[in-house]
């Protein structure tokens, strides 16, 4: 059984206009072609999708739901069609953007709320990852781009600044760290303390902790997690502002007094590749976050 589109389109059209000569008016055929359409949609599916009964084609039970189907037909072939002709305009169809967990995904969500209301056809998997690895997966994966906070430089790879990211070295309000109200306290203070870390940095990120052997410390999966971990008291360590605006306004995240710098800013850029000429899709988002 296949429906067709000029079927579905039939009975859209009567159960509309209501009649049989306004629904061959609005499809510019004749009377005659949107009946025998009809009539051979009811004897496909073998029910009867009209009662006849009045003056006006009223549709059955059946009828109705068959319409619903049909309605969906038309919703997707009118997709479809945009679809390929934004395709054919120069849109991607896949897109890949791998960025650092510690950017603020809020705005890569804006970036693609816009392209999702422009109806933008490309399909996108975004992938969050941390430090390298980042890195490694946008020049494993041709066409794709990225956002770290990592300096990268490449042929054909080219990139935009976006806003920095200001980090603090914080611990909760009741750690043993803030106990003493104006104390400073040395490295060899901090080194006693558990630190909180999401990936082992080895002096890329310029923080001012990384220079030191901890003798304890947790590494946890992401910057979600480190927070949760620092705020349950477990130890300290970086977090990035937008994450604790409130904790910080509230006094329960408090940035560590000691000889180490408590503030650090990254400064993330989104790069692309050039070497075959920038999609539309791509050229959007590298608007959205200029």
């Amino acid at each position: 059984m296949e429906i067709t589109i000029d079927q579905a389109k039939a009975l859209d059209a009567v159960a509309r206009r209501g009649t049989l000569q306004k629904a061959a008016q609005e499809l510019r055929k004749g009377h005659s072609a949107v009946m025998y359409l009809l009539k051979g949609l009811e004897s496909q599916l073998n029910l009867q999708l009209f009662d006849r009964k009045g003056y006006r084609n009223q549709l059955s039970p059946e009828g109705e739901i068959v319409l619903k189907h049909c309605r969906r037909i038309l919703k997707a072939t009118k997709d479809l069609e945009e679809a390929c002709n934004h395709l054919q305009s120069g849109w991607e169809a896949k897109l890949q953007l791998f960025y650092d967990g510690v950017i603020d995904f809020r705005s890569i969500a804006k970036a693609l709320s816009f392209l999702q209301k422009s109806k933008v056809p490309t399909e996108f998997r975004i992938e969050a990852a941390f430090l390298d690895e980042v890195k490694a997966k946008f020049l494993s994966e041709p066409g794709s781009l990225m956002v770290t906070i990592l300096p990268f430089t490449l042929p054909q790879v080219e990139s935009i600044s976006l806003p920095p990211i200001r980090m603090h070295l914080v611990a909760h309000k009741d750690h043993a760290l803030n106990h003493e109200k104006g104390a400073k306290w040395s490295v060899n203070d901090l080194q006693k303390e558990t630190y909180i870390k999401v990936r082992e940095t080895y002096g890329q990120l310029g923080l001012s902790t990384e220079s030191i052997s901890f003798e304890t410390s947790f590494t946890v999966n992401d910057f979600t997690s480190k927070k949760l971990a620092i705020e349950q008291k477990l130890g300290f360590g970086w977090l990035p502002e937008y994450m604790m605006e409130k904790e910080m306004e509230k006094g329960l995240l408090i940035p560590l007094q000691s000889e180490l710098k408590n503030r650090h800013t990254f400064k993330p850029k989104l790069y692309y590749r050039i070497e075959e000429g920038v999609g539309k899709t791509t050229q959007e988002l590298i608007d959205q976050f200029s």
